[in-house]
């Protein structure tokens, strides 16, 4: 069993179980709908698969599009177009933020010890060229590994959050009667 199977049946689905949960559990009783669209999920699970590397950049631009609408909403549609900003920021977050957990997260904590960034001496002047070169080097090999673990980390934890979104979503049509596809 490899590393990403091993977090994929723990870390991930209970992450993406209580990250997800925390959101709709506080969005839902007020919109009464699940924040997205079906489409919207399988294409966030489509850019998960095929570009890990795009997932926050997708989030991000589906969240300012909700933005661009929310500014000339009803106000109806604002809380709904609200929630649906909250569902992408979440998305980056889990992508890759200074907040309490993500996928970036979680691969500094399994980053070889020799590529922790407490082994790059930080920058300062009067840094010799064999100083500099070394640190760079070195910055070099941890952007390289953090860049791998997202191609292969981000695809399964969203396979997931998209499959607990889907079940979250199931359940809202199910409780609630009203979702548009």
């Amino acid at each position: 069993m490899t590393i990403v199977d091993l977090l994929s049946d723990t870390v991930y689905r209970d992450q993406a179980r209580q990250q997800l949960d925390a959101l709709l559990d506080a969005l839902l009783d007020e919109i009464q709908r699940f924040p997205v669209k079906t489409a919207q999920i399988y294409g966030l699970r489509q850019i998960a698969r095929q570009q890990p590397l795009q997932v926050k950049n997708f989030a991000g631009h589906q969240r300012k599009r909700a933005e661009r609408k929310h500014e000339s909403a009803s106000e109806r549609a604002k809380s709904i177009l609200k929630s649906e900003i909250q569902f992408w920021r979440l998305v980056e977050e889990l992508c890759d933020s200074a907040t309490e957990w993500s996928v970036r997260q979680e691969g500094t904590r399994h980053a070889p010890p020799e590529l922790r960034d407490e082994n790059i001496p930080p920058r300062r002047p009067g840094m010799t060229e064999d100083e500099r070169r070394n640190r760079n080097q070195l910055r070099q090999r941890q952007r390289k590994w953090s860049d791998s673990w997202t191609m292969t980390h981000v695809p399964a934890f969203f396979e997931r959050f998209c499959t607990h979104a889907l079940y979250r979503l199931k359940m809202s049509e199910t409780n609630h009667g009203d979702r548009d596809k």
